[in-house]
């Protein structure tokens, strides 16, 4: 049954049901940090701020961006890669085709941006992530659970710079 208001929200089985994939998940984060160190430490320093828990070797594991993908090398040697790197912007931005966690050929679309935060006199960073594009139907939800949570890694990113990781906020989606 259609929503009597074509305003009113649709509830997640009615979604799942006519094949809709779920809405993006938005996180944002303000920071007190200049853009630029921002952008250094989410992609130079990511092996020291990522949730140990959130990774596949756990504690130990090297977290890394480089050579166009975003990956993970156990203590062993072992790696696996997590996402493509499909743009990226020193300073402004990065998109990921994120496939870890994601059904074969249905990667999840991860979106960093970075903008100026006004009312920060040496200059503060907002940071908003947005994870967008899994597979629709039944278990879409369950995908965009399975390939990150962004909560809790931008927390993790907000304790980097001495920040709660209550600070993030989560803007649209139904959050992990």
């Amino acid at each position: 049954m259609e929503p009597l208001f074509s305003h009113s929200p649709r509830s997640e089985p009615d979604r799942a049901a006519r094949g809709e994939a779920p809405p993006a998940r938005v996180y944002r984060l303000e920071l007190p940090v200049p853009r630029d160190v921002v952008y250094r430490a989410f992609v130079g320093d990511v092996h020291l701020w990522w949730p140990a828990d959130l990774t596949r070797f756990g504690e130990g594991t090297h977290v890394f961006i480089e050579d166009g993908v975003v990956g993970e090398e156990g203590v062993n040697g072992e790696t696996v890669v997590w996402a493509e790197v499909r743009h990226e912007e020193a300073g402004a931005d990065i998109v990921f085709s994120w496939s870890e966690g994601a059904p074969a050929g249905s990667p999840t679309t991860v979106t960093v941006a970075l903008e100026d935060a006004s009312g920060h006199a040496a200059g503060g960073t907002v940071v908003t992530v947005t994870q967008a594009g899994s597979a629709s139907g039944p278990g879409s939800d369950a995908q965009l659970d399975r390939s990150g949570d962004w909560r809790a890694i931008l927390g993790r990113f907000a304790a980097f710079f001495g920040q709660l990781p209550a600070a993030v906020e989560e803007l649209a989606g139904g959050g992990a």
